[in-house]
């Protein structure tokens, strides 16, 4: 038996070009805001400032997980190993003027599996678990808690 060879059309070649390229621009869509990824064993240190109630974050320092301790103006986000019930746990430690609450969403490429929201703590570390099939987590939609507003 013969092997034919497939030899795809032009057209069909721009097709699959032009859906990687919408594929991708939605992945970037509202690239404008803050978001890092985070692997497990993982955490992120950076400044956080807030002006006009925008959070602004400077670049993230990684370190091995609990390795980090965030200074004032801080905050400290890791990620850590896959447990027995298949979750990992975000956790948080903060030093900023106000409670910075987020968002931390498991992907596996650009396919989103599960989503937590991060109420944030300026008393005590706070944590959250997330599904751990995901090969990263981005903490996204950074927002500062306005005064007697509560974190859902």
């Amino acid at each position: 038996m013969k092997a034919l060879p497939i030899r795809p059309s032009p057209a069909a070649l721009g097709a699959i070009l032009l859906s990687l390229l919408a594929s991708g621009a939605a992945l970037g869509a509202g690239s404008d805001e803050p978001a890092f990824n985070l692997h497990p064993g993982q955490e992120l240190t950076f400044a956080v400032k807030i002006a006009d109630g925008k959070v602004t974050l400077g670049p993230p320092r990684p370190s091995k997980l609990g390795a980090a301790r965030p200074g004032s103006g801080e905050m400290t986000i890791g990620l850590s190993q896959r447990d027995a019930t298949l979750h990992e746990q975000v956790t948080v430690t903060e030093k900023t003027p106000v409670a910075i609450d987020f968002l931390a969403t498991a992907l596996v490429g650009a396919t989103k599996i599960d989503e937590a929201v991060l109420c944030g703590r300026l008393d005590a570390p706070s944590s959250a678990h997330i599904g751990a099939i995901s090969k990263r987590v981005s903490v996204h939609a950074f927002e500062a808690r306005k005064d007697g507003a509560t974190c859902e």
